[in-house]
């Protein structure tokens, strides 16, 4: 008889289940993950997987609440650190780059891949933990909703709740770009001093991104 695991190693393992697992994704897409070659990567039979995950979707899943839960935190933390609302935004939007350049591979994964969205796992084994992953993704958006909010606030600037939806996804797809453009290297191609050029572009991203508003009455 094989002897039991202590619990840091299993949780060591299962980490490492995730990391490869991870990479895998990223690097050749969702459809490319399968516990039999998850399980050839790490020197394990697919039986032996369903040990620890029940397959994966589970896997999936589990990297996406690992992804959101290191933003969340991240974003809260560099909020936090600054009292003025128009400092904090900047601060945030300056965290969601940072984040973006440091965890690559989880925000590919949550931003860039194609894999399946929550409501496709409905009425399966892991629906309950794919309801925890989409409401942690919409506490993140609602957190950068609330920062855009007092901004406005400061400014004098009423909005309704689907103006600053709209926003949100204005600057959102701002971001985006510059992370996706700085990941694929094409930022290179016009500057070699890429991370100076963001930085310059988030001094001035918030002031007129709120003047334009202003000057649109909303």
């Amino acid at each position: 008889m094989r002897p039991v695991r202590p619990p840091e190693e299993v949780e060591e393992l299962k980490q490492k289940i995730l990391d490869v697992a991870l990479d895998l994704i990223v690097s050749e897409g969702f459809d490319a993950l399968t516990m039999r070659r998850l399980g050839k990567s790490l020197g394990m039979t697919a039986p032996n997987l369903y040990n620890y995950y029940r397959g994966k979707d589970e896997i999936y899943i589990t990297l996406m609440i690992q992804g959101f839960n290191k933003l969340r935190k991240h974003l809260i933390d560099v909020a936090e650190a600054e009292n003025d609302p128009v400092s904090r935004g900047k601060a945030i939007m300056r965290g969601y780059i940072d984040f973006g350049f440091n965890h690559s591979q989880h925000y590919e994964l949550m931003f860039s891949s194609h894999g399946p969205k929550a409501q496709e796992f409905k009425g399966t084994e892991i629906e309950e933990l794919s309801e925890q992953e989409f409401a942690l993704s919409m506490e993140v958006a609602k957190f950068a909703e609330t920062c855009i909010q007092l901004v406005l606030d400061k400014v004098g600037l009423e909005t309704t709740e689907e103006q600053r939806r709209t926003m949100l996804i204005e600057l959102w797809s701002l971001l985006h770009g510059m992370v996706s453009l700085h990941l694929t290297g094409n930022t290179y191609y016009l500057t070699d001093k890429p991370v100076e050029t963001y930085e310059h572009i988030l001094d001035l991203l918030l002031e007129r991104f709120i003047d334009r508003h202003i000057a649109l009455g909303q």
